[in-house]
C-alpha cells in the first residue's frame, strides 16, 4: 500500500469513528426523545389532567417531547369551615426521563360503591354488634 491509500483508508475510518463518538454524545438526547414519544403514544398523561405528585395535588399543563409542565397547588384549610382551598401554587417542569422517579397518581372518576355498603339488616356487619371474626 502506498501512502495515499493509507490516508484514504484512515480518513474514512476516522469519519466513521467520529460519527460513532457523536452518536454516543447525543445518546441522552435520543433517549429523552424516545421517552417523550412514549408518553405521547401511551396516552397515560394528557394536558389538563388532575394528578397527585408525591402526595401533592397538581395539574398537567403541557406534555412535551422532552419535558412535562405541572402546576402544583398549595392548599390551606379554612379555620372556620374546615374546607381545603387552593391558596397558590408552583410551576414544576420535569424532564420526561425523570418522570419514572416520581410517584404520580391519576385519580379515577368517582364510582358508585354503595352496593358494597353493608346494610343494617346484614348480620355480618360489625356495626350491628355482631363480630364473626371474618375481616372480609
Amino acid at each position: 500500500m502506498n501512502e495515499q491509500e493509507i490516508q484514504n483508508l484512515l480518513g474514512s475510518q476516522i469519519w466513521w469513528l467520529g460519527g460513532l463518538a457523536l452518536l454516543f454524545l447525543i445518546r441522552r438526547l435520543i433517549e429523552s426523545a424516545i421517552e417523550g414519544l412514549m408518553i405521547f403514544i401511551g396516552n397515560d398523561y394528557n394536558n389538563d389532567d388532575t394528578v397527585w405528585i408525591d402526595g401533592r395535588p397538581g395539574r398537567i399543563i403541557r406534555v412535551g417531547l422532552y419535558k412535562t409542565v405541572f402546576f402544583i397547588y398549595e392548599l390551606k384549610t379554612d379555620p372556620f369551615t374546615g374546607k381545603a382551598e387552593v391558596s397558590g401554587g408552583n410551576k414544576l417542569v420535569i424532564q420526561n426521563s425523570a418522570l419514572k422517579e416520581l410517584r404520580i397518581e391519576k385519580p379515577l372518576a368517582n364510582i358508585d360503591i354503595s352496593r358494597y355498603d353493608k346494610t343494617m339488616n346484614d348480620p355480618s356487619c360489625r356495626r350491628n354488634g355482631i363480630d364473626n371474626g371474618d375481616d372480609s
